[in-house]
């Protein structure tokens, strides 16, 4: 009983704190992107962020430790201090005194998550066998999209490639070939499953700012496809005004804000744009030395933690 207090314990910390970070930290970095657009390309570092922050600083949190007594590890308030209320694995009891606030913090934050969980799961990953070919069907609106997010399909309403000319159907096949190129359905799945635990409304502002960029950069590679940056230009405001125009938390060839796709088709800087990923190594290496930076500090979380549970003895 005593362990699955604790561990009810922890997992509130974890997910709790994820929680508190990421919305502190989304929305700052929505706001900043929009300042500095560029920023944008570092989304799935940020969203990856808050995540293991919690993890680690929790993690860090729990293992017992005293800098002022020179131990970095190993409990020692159970002989010198009995009633002092600390996470640790060797005296779980100590912990209890936090499960009803967790519990409340669980009860609150829990069944959301489990929800977006589910819809997460639910996405398919792609057939088997996936070729360029698009596939058509009948969507709710006039629009191209892609269909998994491990073997990405095409796909296409009936509706809208009847009203497209051969070469406005080039250019929306280049866009969806662009995203699948740069594995942008991969990326979206891993920002959803990285905010599962922020607030719903920071998530999603976090996600469009990336889906943004994404369709940004889809639709410069389609005009290299192409060579023809007004042709992509114009097929987008024919879609529009089809009536396919529609800002979604998915990768659609109507994604992202028509008005700032179009003026960037129209400046044609020439400026390279790159095929690969968002997500890369460095971001990788920044989330190895964000881990290590909490985990070094573990005695000295671990000490604050106790502190801030008995501030009132």
């Amino acid at each position: 009983m005593n362990a699955l207090g604790l561990a009810l314990v922890i997992a509130a910390l974890a997910t709790g704190s994820a929680w508190l970070v990421s919305a502190l930290t989304f929305p700052a970095w929505v706001a900043l992107s929009r300042r500095w657009p560029g920023l944008a390309r570092k989304v799935p570092l940020v969203a990856a962020l808050p995540v293991v922050a919690a993890l680690t600083l929790t993690l860090a949190a729990l293992i017992p430790g005293d800098p002022h007594l020179g131990l970095p590890s190993g409990c020692h308030c159970d002989a010198s201090m009995p009633a002092w209320s600390h996470l640790c694995p060797v005296h779980p009891e100590k912990a209890l005194v936090l499960l009803p606030a967790a519990l409340a913090v669980l009860a609150l934050l829990l069944p959301g998550r489990i929800r977006a969980a589910r819809r997460l799961l639910d996405q398919p990953r792609g057939p088997r066998a996936s070729g360029s070919a698009p596939v058509l069907t009948d969507l709710p609106r006039p629009t191209a999209l892609l269909l998994g997010w491990r073997r990405p399909t095409i796909v296409v309403d009936r509706r809208l490639w009847s009203a497209l000319a051969p070469g406005e159907r080039s250019v929306v096949l280049a866009h969806e070939q662009a995203h699948i190129d740069r594995r942008d359905p991969l990326t979206l799945m891993a920002l959803q499953a990285l905010t599962l635990a922020a607030p719903r409304t920071a998530a999603t502002a976090l996600i469009r700012t990336w889906l943004d960029r994404a369709e940004g950069r889809a639709d410069a590679l389609a005009a290299r496809a192409v060579h023809d940056p007004l042709l992509v230009a114009r097929t987008l405001l024919r879609c529009a005004r089809l009536g396919s125009e529609e800002r979604t938390e998915a990768l659609a060839w109507t994604g992202g804000t028509l008005e700032h796709r179009v003026r960037a088709l129209l400046a044609d800087d020439e400026q390279p744009v790159s095929p690969r990923p968002d997500a890369g190594v460095a971001d990788l290496l920044v989330l190895i030395a964000v881990t290590g930076a909490c985990l070094s500090g573990t005695p000295w979380v671990h000490h604050h933690v106790e502190h801030l549970l008995n501030l009132s003895l």
